[in-house]
């Protein structure tokens, strides 16, 4: 079995209680009050900005510069791709320069991000990879399972959410990084795989304490 695939399974019912998950649920329902989405906005948007220091770690970490593009390509991809779709939510949101200057992160959130970059900066590219993939990949699993509701990409507030989440564009960014995990995790030893495992499980769990948060609007 491949790498991502180990993951994945090691998984699996957390994944599945993403989407019964009533913040989860209700965006796909088109249901989910918009100011518990607007918290989850400007919460999120803060997380990229973490998220974005530990691909910039892959850099800094690789031996190889074909490697060390993709992890570069990996940071614009975040900041020039997916925080523009959050801008411009949260022009639509009522959500101030001055207001995102001013915002902390939630508990839950630092939490998140702090582990991800202590395992990106004790470890190899390998953990920088397994840090992040639960979260990338996880969202793709979202959109495209909420692209087949009924009416949900033509939500007027959460469409374009959806829309961005289950592109072929998102698609094949997130496979490039399923793709990359395969490649480098090929022939490392159990002791190994169950290491990866534990980072990747406790970031999937990081991933369902986050949309608990949003619905929740916990700081």
């Amino acid at each position: 079995m491949k790498l991502s695939e180990i993951l994945y399974q090691s998984t699996e019912e957390i994944w599945k209680s993403y989407l019964s998950h009533p913040f989860v649920k209700e965006l796909g329902e088109g249901t989910l009050s918009p100011d518990k989405f607007r918290f989850y906005m400007l919460q999120d948007y803060l997380y990229l900005l973490e998220y974005s220091k530990v691909f910039a770690l892959g850099i800094i970490k690789s031996k190889k510069e074909t490697l060390m593009r993709k992890f570069a390509a990996m940071v614009h991809n975040t900041l020039d791709g997916e925080m523009q779709i959050h801008k411009t939510y949260m022009e639509k949101l009522g959500i101030s320069q001055q207001e995102i200057k001013q915002a902390k992160q939630s508990l839950t959130n630092r939490s998140y991000t702090s582990y991800m970059m202590e395992v990106s900066y004790n470890g190899d590219v390998l953990d920088v990879l397994v840090a992040i993939l639960s979260c990338a990949w996880s969202y793709q699993v979202i959109g495209e399972h909420h692209s087949k509701i009924a009416n949900a990409l033509q939500h007027p507030l959460y469409g374009e959410w959806i829309k961005g989440y289950s592109s072929e564009e998102y698609r094949k960014e997130t496979q490039e990084l399923i793709d990359l995990t395969d490649k480098l995790g090929e022939k490392i030893s159990e002791e190994r795989m169950e290491e990866l495992k534990v980072i990747f499980i406790s970031c999937s769990r990081y991933e369902y304490a986050f949309w608990d948060m949003a619905y929740q609007k916990e700081m």
